[in-house]
């Protein structure tokens, strides 16, 4: 009698213990991983393998997060790739049908299409580009340079560029310098820092109509080096600014739709900067278009 009443209250002990493992054994199964397992105090080598059954299923939901999330940018990576591309190669064969079919014999014409083809292929290789520079920023042993940058030299140098970009839309580009306190120069990686205000500049270029303006305002305060820039383009149509800077992003109705964007420029500024320290934003102004701002630590060797 001992035997059996002791069996009978030592099986109620483990029967739920058991019935919950088996429970989550079912829910992994199914890849259902949003529960959790109680920990119970009766058995301890009960409570131990409920815990350790517990911290597996945390691995092993972090990494099927992880797994989905990299099958859910492959798809949107796919898709982006089909969508913009698929515009510049249709321009490009239907223009070179033409020619072999014999639009090359008028001299006019065949310079047209030749320009035409010329700048659809170098949409194609820059869409490209980009994809190739996500995969080398998102690698785990990217990191920035960290050396000194002459912030006079750098500021004149990028101005001139982007005076040079916007001549051809008739953009008036302003730049300003100007120091409260902090040294001459700071430390990062001037490639990189140059691919993020190209990045910016460029989008602003492409959004700002004819004889608009740009204006890049630097300011080094303490120990930080601030990049503002603003445009007087359409501005963003986005509430929540933070999803500008989410890879593949691009607003149907705003300044990031069309203009065969992949919705990486952002995305690999804010990347850069992240990886110098810094931060990056984006608003519209008050008066209108839209303001960037880009916060860098002056940094040391």
């Amino acid at each position: 009698m001992f035997a059996y009443l002791f069996g009978r209250r030592f099986s109620k002990k483990i029967e739920r213990p058991f019935n919950e493992l088996m429970t989550a054994a079912k829910n992994i199964q199914h890849n259902n991983l949003d529960f959790s397992l109680s920990v119970t105090q009766d058995a301890k080598e009960l409570s131990q393998l409920l815990h350790a059954f517990e911290e597996m299923r945390k691995k092993l939901k972090q990494s099927l997060a992880k797994q989905w999330q990299l099958e859910e940018d492959r798809k949107d990576m796919t898709a982006a790739i089909a969508h913009d591309l698929r515009t510049p190669l249709t321009i490009i064969h239907g223009h070179t049908e033409i020619l072999v079919e014999g639009s090359k014999k008028d001299p006019e014409r065949l310079s047209r299409y030749l320009h035409t083809i010329y700048t659809n292929t170098q949409r194609s290789i820059q869409l490209l580009n980009q994809l190739q520079e996500v995969s080398v920023i998102e690698n785990p042993g990217f990191a920035v340079k960290s050396e000194p940058i002459n912030i006079n030299t750098f500021v004149h140098e990028k101005a001139n560029e982007f005076q040079l970009l916007c001549q051809k839309k008739e953009i008036t580009f302003v730049s300003s310098l100007s120091k409260t306190e902090g040294p001459n120069q700071f430390y990062g990686d001037p490639q990189r820092i140059s691919q993020v205000l190209d990045n910016i500049i460029t989008n602003c270029i492409r959004y700002t109509p004819e004889r608009g303006e740009i204006v890049w305002n630097i300011v080094i305060h303490h120990n930080e080096v601030i990049f503002e820039i603003h445009d007087t383009g359409p501005g963003f149509t986005l509430s929540n600014k933070e999803q500008l800077f989410k890879k593949f992003y691009r607003e149907d109705a705003s300044r990031t739709s069309g203009h065969g964007n992949l919705g990486l420029g952002l995305y690999i500024a804010h990347s850069i900067v992240k990886n110098h320290g810094g931060s990056i934003t984006a608003d519209n102004k008050e008066t209108g278009g839209a303001l960037f701002k880009i916060v860098l630590p002056v940094g040391k060797e």
